[in-house]
């Protein structure tokens, strides 16, 4: 299940080490707070910290854009204005810190456009192609022979299911865990792509977090968070102290852990494609009491439509900008788009609808895909499709998981099904084996002797 409008922050790799900067915090200033926090609450927490702007989101790097010199005249206007507009920033909000031209496109750090970040040469020409899906293998048997495809099974479960809030139980049947469903599918989906000649690698495989840190090393930094905007954030109804927790357990593991993951994926794997797989669910019946409900929706994430929020801190600018630049949207919107007919064809289950949320917006490319800024496919390099599966908690659903990996078939609302780990991941792996052996047939290099 997606994190919904909860913080989409970074992190920066060893608290420890002292050659990463992050936002200092004297620990004698922050005990101070603290006493005062548990004496006075929240309003006396954020009467204690200054205002000042927040350059970047919690408890992240500061953005090297010399990182991007490499694509200096690589892109004409055109297409800069297209991809950001399509793609990132649907109602123009990128605009008011950016000075544009023929000759190339400067980002400030603030509205005012005192505070120049980075300048971009635009190319005079055409620029660089396209970037397309290619098929690299002619064996119809192995049509993703020569593709790296990661597999990032969605939050962590085992002993840190209840922290993420990603657990529910229903009187006394089987719990029911995300992390461990979101497990148990990509060990079937990486069968299946095996099977069709990729190389698959993972950014975890087991229930231990992948980031060396642990909330209690994310206090000074949860308090930092709760300062940012105290007035409209909304917080659990808890103690001080009880709320420092809940924040910093939120920052590891919605934060520091998926920052551990990109770093994996970025520095280590290099895969052609990653594929983050989530079961969804929908909204309780009361607040944190699960109930089951006769809903069901599946939707698909590509990376786009930022928000004006997020587009208020640095980070999140220096990350449209590179995302932008490395053009993954195209492999992204022929991915989901075919992993989406595979959910309609097979499964019938209708799309989600994220038109009113306000931090989504349609693709086009089909009514299961849809732009959204989340941290993984912001962070990750190169073409990341969000899968949200089938909801938890709808009644056929959750009997369909109460049953487990069993073998066969079996009657599941009314039809014989296999079980459900082994269909989500079949409807994903169709989808990417069936497209690239479209693009196969497609190919002029491609001839029905090939082996």
């Amino acid at each position: 299940m997606v994190d919904d409008k909860l913080p989409q922050v970074g992190w920066c790799a060893g608290l420890a080490s002292a050659s990463v900067r992050i936002h200092s915090f004297d620990s004698m200033r922050w005990l101070k707070i603290l006493g005062w926090t548990a004496w006075w609450g929240l309003g006396a927490l954020a009467r204690a910290e200054e205002e000042k702007p927040f350059l970047y989101s919690p408890v992240t790097e500061v953005p090297e854009w010399r990182l991007l010199e490499s694509y200096q005249g690589t892109i004409t206007r055109a297409q800069f204005e297209d991809r950001w507009r399509r793609i990132f920033d649907p109602s123009g909000v990128l605009v008011r810190y950016l000075n544009l031209n023929d000759e190339g496109v400067e980002v400030f750090r603030d509205t005012a456009k005192t505070q120049s970040l980075f300048h971009l040469r635009f190319a005079p020409g055409e620029g660089r192609e396209e970037k397309a899906l290619s098929a690299t293998s002619w064996s119809s048997e192995k049509p993703l022979l020569g593709q790296v495809i990661c597999l990032d099974p969605g939050h962590i479960g085992g002993d840190w299911a209840d922290v993420e809030e990603r657990t529910f139980r229903i009187g006394r049947d089987r719990p029911v865990v995300e992390g461990e469903l979101n497990l148990k599918t990509c060990r079937l989906l990486e069968e299946r792509l095996k099977q069709a000649g990729a190389q698959v690698v993972w950014t975890h495989q087991g229930f231990e977090p992948t980031t060396r840190l642990r909330p209690a090393d994310l206090y000074p930094e949860a308090i930092q968070y709760m300062l940012q905007d105290v007035k409209s954030r909304r917080f659990p109804s808890y103690s001080a102290n009880g709320l420092i927790r809940w924040n910093a357990e939120l920052l590891f593991y919605r934060t520091a852990e998926i920052q551990a993951r990109a770093r994996k994926v970025n520095e280590e794997l290099r895969p052609d494609l990653t594929l983050c797989l989530h079961y969804n669910a929908a909204p309780w019946g009361r607040p944190g009491r699960a109930s089951l409900a006769s809903a069901n929706r599946v939707v698909l994430f590509a990376h786009g439509s930022y928000t004006a929020d997020e587009l208020a801190f640095d980070d999140q600018k220096f990350h449209l900008f590179q995302k932008l630049l490395e053009n993954s949207n195209p492999q992204e919107l022929e991915i989901g788009a075919a992993i989406g007919r595979q959910f309609r064809e097979k499964w019938g289950v209708p799309p989600e609808d994220c038109g009113n949320s306000g931090y989504a917006h349609a693709t086009g490319a089909s009514p299961y895909l849809w732009y959204r800024n989340l941290i993984a496919n912001r962070l990750f390099h190169g073409p990341v499709i969000f899968v949200e599966g089938p909801y938890m908690n709808d009644r056929t659903s959750y009997s369909w998981i109460q049953a487990g990996e069993y073998e066969g078939t079996r009657l599941i609302g009314g039809k014989m099904r296999e079980n459900i780990f082994r269909e989500y991941a079949d409807r994903v792996a169709d989808g990417v084996i069936g497209l690239f052996r479209e693009r196969q047939k497609r190919s002029p290099a491609f001839t029905n002797y090939s082996p």
